[in-house]
């Protein structure tokens, strides 16, 4: 080779090494100030209006220059000496001083700017909510390297990063009191906006996770910003068309291996077609953060596999303050409820305790309607679509259900309740739903067909769907026909009489004063869950999810692809 060639070769090898160029710009454009060692003076000279340049110029070395490690450790200490000069006149500064990047330097440095703001906290108390703005503040990564973690690891980086500002803050709410509260207006300003990157909203609710090993007290505040939070992410990621994926699940598994048989090829193209599917971004943060918070819950109430009941019942009523104030006004949500439901799965006594609080809610009439609504669609959906919701339990309440139906059908027949047009009925026809969505979804768990015809023949099914108030009219068509069915084989009552006067009388009458009865909205908040991450917790403990049928599906698939690749 000549030596033309191996020059040209050289110097562009050197160029393609990633980070050599940006790192000898970086090095050639590097200028250290010395920081004067007058500190005293320049303060004494500045509150006497006579430095004011030499005071000004400081704050700009402070703010713009690079500073080497052992002019900074000497600084500081001045600085400590100095702390009770600082008044409220030198807030510019101090608040300088406080937005130096420290925790990814030297052990030295870091050690000797903790003592800083210790004692910036004990002698100017003042500055404690500038010193708690920084501090949270520096929770968040650098948004120009904001990829997401790997593995669920936490990044080296990070990691240091919270280890040093834990620290501090662990410190600051032992000396000062009124910091707690201080912390949580913090925490709650600067949580990261829905703009921001996967990794700044995963390592921002890990470090809030990470303030309750050493203030338990802020448990429930903190899960409650965390959870408000999520909920804002989550209503804002666009609502999934999954009408047409539970029409395909009803498909005869003998039909799905026919059509698998018929073209492996085309079985393979679509599993890999479904499986580089990009996910919306806001629901991958959503997810991410979702398994950091069902994380947290488990290893809160489990310690090698153990449950501890006490664990359990303190974090069960956070949660569900929480669920009161956040999760259930809010209308519609895709996962954050899902919270609740992890928490159930734990010990089948929680899910009992949970079904009777949202009964309470349901049954009180002083409670807003659709509060009540809202508390009965989420019994009926708990109880359809939990594997760990016994079937003592589903009785129970389909018992409960049914005699406050009945009691409300014979409180109503003493009063012209379908004349009276103003009078609201949407409670009642949520009721009565919820008692027919149960049915259906769970009347396949009674092996003993004679038995449970027996139990639901106390229910009384045929007068609540033949009383005036006529419950199947404002039921959605589909919970209609599907209890419509399941009533005509246990021989209960005959609803599709019911259903086709309804269907007749459906076209409203021209001068008619009459009120049509409303059709009850189906939301089911435990339907599906499609968060990849944080579903590995919850789809094993979800009845019939589209997921696991897609997985079920898929190992189908596999399988006969290994068999054939055999043979």
């Amino acid at each position: 080779m000549s030596v033309v060639s191996s020059r040209v070769s050289s110097v562009s090898s050197i160029l393609k090494s990633p980070g050599v160029r940006s790192q000898l710009i970086r090095q050639s454009n590097r200028v250290h100030f010395k920081l004067p060692k007058n500190l005293k003076s320049i303060i004494y000279n500045f509150e006497a209006g006579n430095g004011t340049k030499d005071y000004e110029d400081l704050i700009c070395i402070l703010r713009d220059s690079n500073i080497k490690d052992t002019d900074l450790i000497e600084f500081l200490s001045n600085v400590r000496q100095c702390i009770s000069l600082l008044g409220p006149i030198h807030k510019v500064f101090v608040e300088t001083l406080l937005q130096i990047k420290w925790t990814n330097r030297s052990i030295d440095v870091t050690s000797a700017y903790k003592a800083f703001i210790e004692d910036l906290i004990c002698m100017q108390i003042h500055y404690a909510k500038n010193t708690i703005d920084s501090l949270v503040e520096q929770f968040k990564p650098d948004e120009d390297n904001d990829d997401e973690w790997k593995n669920e690891k936490c990044k080296e980086e990070d990691i240091q990063r919270l280890n040093h500002i834990h620290n501090v803050l662990q410190k600051i709410l032992k000396v000062v009191p009124m910091s707690s509260k201080l912390l949580l207006q913090s925490l709650r300003a600067r949580f990261p906006y829905i703009v921001h990157g996967t990794r700044t909203h995963e390592v921002y609710v890990y470090a809030l996770i990470q303030i309750l090993s050493y203030a338990p007290q802020l448990r429930s505040d903190i899960l409650s910003l965390i959870i408000n939070r999520l909920m804002v992410l989550d209503v804002n990621i666009p609502r999934l068309e999954i009408e047409n994926e539970e029409d395909e699940d009803l498909m005869d598994d003998a039909s799905e291996c026919d059509s698998i048989l018929g073209n492996v090829n085309n079985v393979v193209e679509e599993n890999n077609i479904t499986e580089t599917d990009e996910v919306h971004p806001i629901a991958h943060k959503l997810d991410m953060c979702m398994e950091l918070i069902l994380k947290y819950m488990y290893n809160c109430c489990f310690i090698n596999g153990v449950l501890q009941v006490e664990c359990l019942r303190s974090l069960y009523f956070d949660i569900l303050k929480i669920f009161e104030t956040v999760i259930l006004p809010t209308h519609a949500s895709q996962y954050v409820q899902y919270i609740m439901f992890y928490i159930c799965s734990f010990k089948t006594a929680v899910a009992e305790a949970f079904v009777d609080w949202l009964w309470q809610k349901a049954s009180n009439p002083n409670v807003p309607s659709i509060i009540r609504q809202s508390s009965v669609v989420y019994i009926a959906s708990l109880l359809a679509a939990a594997t760990f919701v016994t079937t003592g339990l589903v009785k129970a309440v389909q018992f409960e259900i049914s005699k406050w139906i009945h009691d409300y059908i014979n409180m109503q027949d003493h009063s012209n309740y379908i004349e009276d047009g103003n009078k609201e009925h949407s409670v009642f026809y949520s009721v009565c739903e919820a008692l027919f969505l149960i049915i259906i979804k769970r009347h396949n768990d009674y092996p003993d067909s004679k038995k449970y015809m027996l139990y639901l023949q106390e229910l009384d099914l045929a007068k609540i769907i033949t009383c005036k108030l006529n419950p199947l009219k404002a039921c959605h068509p589909e919970i209609a026909h599907s209890f419509a069915e399941i009533t005509r084989i246990y021989q209960l009552a005959y609803c599709y009489t019911v259903i086709e006067n309804n269907t007749r009388n459906q076209l409203p009458l021209f001068d008619s004063k009459k009120g049509t009865t409303p059709t009850v909205e189906i939301f089911s908040p435990f339907n599906t869950y499609t968060l990849q991450q944080s579903g590995q917790r919850i789809i094993p403990v979800l009845r019939d999810n589209v997921n696991s049928r897609a997985h079920r599906t898929s190992m189908k698939y596999r399988g006969y692809i290994e068999y054939m690749t055999e043979y």
